[in-house]
């Protein structure tokens, strides 16, 4: 990490389930209607077939419950520079790219590789150099300098390297683009970044942005590619390790895990198709184990925070400052665990794993072993994945995994992890508390209460 973060006082929190709750009602919803008008100058070589002209169009037809247009500057920048995005697109293109807020494809990004059109939307490789450069442009706006370092390094130096070793597997044109919802007449939309190694979910909801879930890998994660070096993680790695330090005896006991898996938890679906397993109401609740941050040392609680940092400042900085606020919000009860691949102590070239459980922030790093046609030439240190999410969806109009979008496609569920505690039969004797309404889809329970706010691929 590369700067210094200023870690903001408390933000008043609002209670979005009320708000999304309240606009559900069929007298509520809109529907968005915009049409589209293309060139032939704006059709890729892969469009020549079509028959697009000056009066083609495109309609996306939604029904959905819509946020107002934000009046903030950088999310006007922001949706502006998507709407100029998708008026560049031919008709073929936009139809391919453009569904409503609560499309399944929202969830079904995965990790493996991105050949054969095994992802929805369109690929880098479909968009004209100006285009490419306009959607970059775009990333820009939402990631961090940092942020989008690693995007980079990622989806172009990373899996360049991989496509010298077997082109048709590997190719940054596979990277794809999603779009969903219509930034032209509401403020709910998003876009997604999908591919072999990168899927992030970019989403606007009125004036929230946020970007989980956010898978990051590579392999290499640390090599060359055409005369420039990347190591796309070193920070998420060596701010880590001087955090494994800097634990006490004691410290490193309650950190340390037996367990001899690397695999990522709550990481991405294991094949293309199979939707994202861990939305909406998976429960975290097995996770409150390792170290807690009010258990740690001034020291170990510094270092802590810088590693979280690493993962929310990927993220622009001033809406990662408002999820930084929820998260030190909920400092003390963030749990810290470690897993080495054996008793010696770890090291930059060394295999380990080590996650962060806060309520506004999961966090994972491990390496996971070459594979493959990379067996015999990559160091399984040099295979690194991480996740990025955040897990509970709390009490906040900041919004959780997918935010609005979650809400949308799990309309007949809990819609957080809280509700989850509430409604749910082993958890009756929950002590968490509303301040709304709450009643269960059969209303077979209704609390009103009030007061406090309160496996896997890899």
């Amino acid at each position: 990490m590369k700067k210094t973060f200023l870690i903001l006082p408390g933000l008043p929190l609002l209670f979005l389930v009320t708000l999304l709750l309240s606009s559900c009602s069929d007298d509520d919803s809109t529907t968005s209607d915009t049409t589209y008008e293309t060139t032939d100058d704006d059709i890729t070589e892969d469009d020549t077939t079509d028959d697009d002209s000056s009066e083609d169009t495109f309609s996306l037809e939604c029904t959905t419950d819509d946020a107002e247009q934000s009046v903030n500057t950088e999310i006007e920048t922001m949706r502006q520079a998507v709407v100029d995005f998708r008026n560049s697109l031919s008709t073929t293109l936009l139809e391919e790219a453009s569904v409503c807020l609560d499309d399944e494809r929202f969830y079904l990004w995965h990790n493996t590789p991105a050949n054969n059109d095994n992802r929805n939307g369109i690929t880098y490789g479909d968009l004209t150099d100006d285009q490419l450069i306009a959607f970059k442009d775009i990333l820009q706006l939402f990631l961090s300098s940092g942020g989008y370092q690693k995007v980079y390094e990622i989806t172009e130096l990373s899996e360049g390297w991989l496509n010298n070793v077997q082109s048709t597997v590997w190719d940054p044109d596979f990277y794809s683009i999603d779009m969903f919802g219509d930034p032209e007449t509401s403020g709910s939309w998003g876009f997604q970044l999908d591919g072999h190694h990168c899927a992030v979910n970019f989403l606007v909801d009125g004036d929230n942005v946020s970007i989980v879930p956010a898978f990051l890998g590579g392999e290499p994660a640390a090599d060359t590619w055409n005369g420039e070096d990347f190591d796309i993680f070193s920070d998420e790695r060596d701010l880590a390790l001087n955090l494994y330090n800097s634990l006490e005896s004691t410290e490193l006991a309650s950190a340390s895990s037996t367990s001899t898996s690397h695999s990522l938890e709550v990481g991405p679906a294991d094949m293309n198709g199979d939707p994202d397993p861990y939305i909406g109401t998976y429960d975290y609740s097995e996770f409150a184990t390792g170290l807690k941050y009010s258990d740690m040392s001034e020291t170990a609680q510094a270092n802590l925070i810088l590693v979280m940092q690493e993962y929310v400042y990927n993220l622009t900085d001033s809406f990662a400052d408002v999820w930084w606020t929820d998260i030190m919000e909920n400092i003390d009860d963030t749990y810290f665990v470690w897993i080495n691949d054996s008793d010696s102590t770890p090291t930059a070239t060394s295999q380990f794993y080590y996650r962060i459980y806060n309520s506004y922030l999961w966090a994972e790093f491990n390496t996971e072993g070459s594979t493959g046609a990379n067996s015999s030439t990559i160091a399984d240190y040099n295979h690194v994945h991480t996740i990025t999410r955040i897990p509970n969806n709390p009490t906040t109009d900041n919004g959780g995994d997918y935010g609005i979008f979650a809400y949308l496609i799990n309309q007949d569920g809990p819609k957080t992890l809280l509700e989850h505690y509430l409604l749910a039969d082993h958890h009756k004797a929950s002590k968490f508390q509303f301040d709304y309404k709450l009643t269960s889809s059969d209303n077979s329970i209704s609390h009103n209460l009030s007061g406090q706010t309160q496996s896997h691929e890899g």
